[in-house]
Formats: structure tokens, C-alpha cells, sequence
């Protein structure tokens, strides 16, 4: 086969490939370092992110003890109880609800109102008043009922039209209990002398519902009688939410509230920390390019040297929460039950109060989790250090252009003269 059959543009991609096979080897082995190591620390915030978040959720409050509460008449009462509640035995005899005041007035006529006067209304010391001449012409009770309700200086009153028969009432409702809300109104007369006003036209004032207060007595003998304008009771028994529903008979007995402390509610909240903490620490071990970094490594190491200091004079794994041989976090049941039996509030002070296990560790991640902390840095230098190697692939496979350009040149030329040799040797064949 005769030379000037060859493609020069095969030769040249060929010699080209031979030129820029080391240098495209780099620069890939480069770029995939780069991206592997920008995704795996994108994941790496995410994870941080979520961890702070859950340790947020335990010092904000700085609230861990969970405690149970039951009662013995749950028709007449339920109750829910926090962290800061006491366990003990509690009674409560339900004397009277609070009751929102209700009232209603009958008018001689549903089917128009007078146009002249005001209606004058007043609940906790704030009044309001409705001037019926700026009422729509032909006005009725439900235009009334609508003026009042979107008075902007309602003061507490909603206002709704009941009909019994031919007759229609005008129904007020005040908006908080307690015997402090109870309506009261005023009629003023207007300019109209004839009577025609807003006074004349009210037939019936009844009231429906007594404003009045919550009556409950706490203890068997010799009870302490509180009254609240609202049937939730947050601070009759510290920590505990009472929410009346039913007055007692004078017969009855008083209800029994127990509360206790519900150290399983605890150990799943911890147990939720180990499980985030365990997860965290298994992908940075797991990722090789996490596993050779050092900021990587020193987030890791920061974290579990947390777990190496004492609170409140005490190790953590005196309260259960311990790291097996090969560094997994867990939680002892026995030993968090038997300490939360023993101190419960020191369990609490070691854990999320200030200077806890987990303010050290917001304190530990805090540098790498903040807006424009050490994570978004780092990110943000390894873009840089992936653009870099973009740009110089680029220039690279310009470089490598010219050189194929070059070649294919030289082979072409080389073709040609080789073709012209050939011509002139077969004259003499």
C-alpha cells in the first residue's frame, strides 16, 4: 500500500492523542477529586444542618424530662403535663365552668331597623359603639349583626341572628370567658324625636349565658378554691395543663390527677440524638474522600471529644449514654432509668442545659454550620479549585487543537509529495 493512501488526519489525531494522553490523565484525575470532594461536603452540610437543628430542639427550651399525667374522670377534665411538672397525686373538684356571656334581643320589627340612634357596647372596660344611620337603607338585624362584628374597635363581642317562628333575635356572644367579659349596652338616642331609634326598637333583653369564671377546688381536705376566666389552667399545679369540661354535682368526688415521670419518653428523645450522631459519624467514615480530609476528620473529632468531658461532675455513660469498642453512640436503658429515678434534673442539666453534652456540641459545629462558616468556605474553595481545572482543560484542548492542526499540516503535505514522487517514479516503470 502505497504511502499517499494514509489519512493525515488519522495520523494526526493519533499523534496528537500520544501527546495529550498524560496531561488530559491529570487533569481528569483532578477534576473528579475536586467534584467528588464539593458533592460529598454538600451532603456533609446537609447532614450538619439537620444536626444542629435537633440540638436546637433540646437547648432552646432547655427541656428533656417528659412526664405522663392521668385522671380518674377524664368526662370531667383532661390533663397534660411537661417537663417541669412534679410526679405526685393531685385532686381537683370542678365547682363551675367558665361560661362566655350570651344575650338576646328581641326587636318589634326583623325587617327593617330604625335609621337614628346608637348602639353602644361595652365588654372588659373597652366600648365600641354602632351608629345606625350609617347602615344601609332598609337595614335588618343581619346588617346590624354584620356592623357589629367588623366594627374595627370591637372590643370582644360577636353577633349572630337567631330566628324562632316569625321572631328573630339579635344574639351577643362575648369572645373570651370569664365572669370581667360580660356585655353591657347603651342605647343613645338620636336626633329623631318621634322614638324612632335604635332604644325604642329593642322589645326583650334575655340573657342566655352568665359571664362568669372557672371555680375549682384543689385538695381533699381544706382545698384552696382558684377561679380563672378560662377552663385551661396552666398554673394551678406547676408544669401541668388542666382543660375543664364538666362541673362536678356537690355529690361527686374529686378527681384524681397522677403524674409521672415517663423516662421512655427521654430515652427516645436521646435515642433520636444517637441515632443522627451515629449517621453523621458513619458518612464521614464511609466517604473516602470525607475520610482523608481534615476539616472532615475534625468535625468528627471535635464532636466525640464532647463525649469525653464531665457534666455536672459526672461522666455520660453514668446516665447510659455510652460508645461500644467500635465507636457507635447508644443508649443505656437501665442506667438512664435508674438516673432519672435518682436526679432527674440533673440528668437534664447535663444534657441540654448551659454548658450541657449538647451546647458543647452546637459550640463544637457552630463555626461550620453559620451562614458564612467554615463549610460554606470550604465549598466555595474547592468550586474555585474546580473552575481552575475546567479552565485549564480548556486551554489545554486548545493547545492540543493547534498541535492537531499542525500535524495534520505536515502529514497532509507530507501526502502530497510522497503522491508526487510516486507519480514521477512510475514514468520510468
Amino acid at each position: 500500500m502505497a504511502f499517499s493512501s494514509i489519512d493525515p488526519a488519522y495520523l494526526a489525531q493519533q499523534y496528537t492523542q500520544i501527546e495529550r494522553s498524560s496531561k488530559d490523565e491529570v487533569l481528569k484525575a483532578q477534576q473528579s477529586r475536586f467534584t467528588t470532594l464539593l458533592s460529598s461536603y454538600q451532603k456533609l452540610e446537609t447532614s450538619l444542618g439537620s444536626m444542629r437543628d435537633l440540638l436546637e430542639s433540646f437547648t432552646k427550651d432547655k427541656e428533656l424530662l417528659s412526664n405522663t399525667a392521668s385522671t380518674s374522670a377524664d368526662t370531667v377534665l383532661a390533663v397534660t403535663a411537661g417537663g417541669d411538672a412534679v410526679a405526685g397525686n393531685y385532686e381537683i373538684f370542678v365547682q363551675q365552668l367558665a361560661q362566655n356571656h350570651q344575650m338576646s334581643l328581641a326587636f318589634n320589627s326583623t325587617d327593617t331597623l330604625p335609621t337614628d340612634g346608637q348602639f353602644e357596647l361595652t365588654v372588659a372596660g373597652k366600648s365600641f359603639a354602632v351608629n345606625l344611620s350609617t347602615l344601609p337603607s332598609g337595614a335588618g338585624l343581619t346588617d346590624l349583626a354584620s356592623a357589629i362584628n367588623n366594627a374595627a374597635d370591637n372590643s370582644g363581642v360577636q353577633a349572630t341572628v337567631m330566628r324562632s317562628g316569625t321572631q328573630s333575635y339579635l344574639v351577643l356572644t362575648s369572645k373570651e370567658s370569664g365572669a370581667a367579659n360580660a356585655i353591657s349596652m347603651n342605647f343613645v338616642a338620636g336626633a329623631d324625636t318621634s322614638g324612632a331609634d335604635i332604644g325604642a326598637a329593642v322589645t326583650a333583653a334575655t340573657e342566655l349565658k352568665a359571664a362568669q369564671d372557672a371555680i375549682v377546688k384543689v385538695g381533699a381536705q381544706n382545698p384552696i378554691t382558684v377561679t380563672s376566666a378560662s377552663n385551661k389552667l396552666d398554673d394551678v399545679i406547676a408544669g401541668v395543663t388542666i382543660d375543664l369540661k364538666k362541673a362536678q354535682a356537690g355529690t361527686d368526688q374529686p378527681v384524681q390527677i397522677s403524674v409521672q415521670q415517663d423516662p421512655k419518653a427521654v430515652e427516645d428523645k436521646l435515642k433520636k440524638f444517637v441515632d443522627s450522631y451515629n449517621a453523621l459519624v458513619k458518612q464521614i467514615n464511609s466517604d473516602p474522600s470525607l475520610k482523608s480530609d481534615t476539616m472532615a476528620r475534625s468535625i468528627s473529632s471535635q464532636m466525640r471529644q464532647s463525649f469525653q468531658k464531665l457534666y455536672q461532675g459526672a461522666t455520660l455513660s453514668s446516665v447510659g449514654i455510652e460508645f461500644d469498642r467500635n465507636g457507635v453512640l447508644s443508649v443505656d436503658s437501665d442506667k438512664m432509668a435508674k438516673a432519672l429515678a435518682d436526679n432527674p434534673a440533673k440528668v437534664e442539666q447535663m444534657l441540654v442545659a448551659d454548658n450541657s453534652l449538647f451546647s458543647g456540641l452546637q459550640d463544637s459545629l457552630e463555626p461550620y454550620t453559620k451562614r458564612y462558616g467554615l463549610m460554606k468556605d470550604k465549598q466555595k474553595t474547592l468550586q474555585a479549585s474546580l473552575d481552575m481545572v475546567t479552565e485549564k482543560q480548556k486551554r489545554h484542548d486548545y493547545s492540543m487543537d493547534l498541535v492537531y492542526k499542525r500535524y495534520l499540516s505536515q502529514f497532509t503535505q507530507m501526502q502530497v509529495t510522497i503522491a508526487q514522487l510516486e507519480s514521477s517514479m512510475s514514468q520510468f516503470g
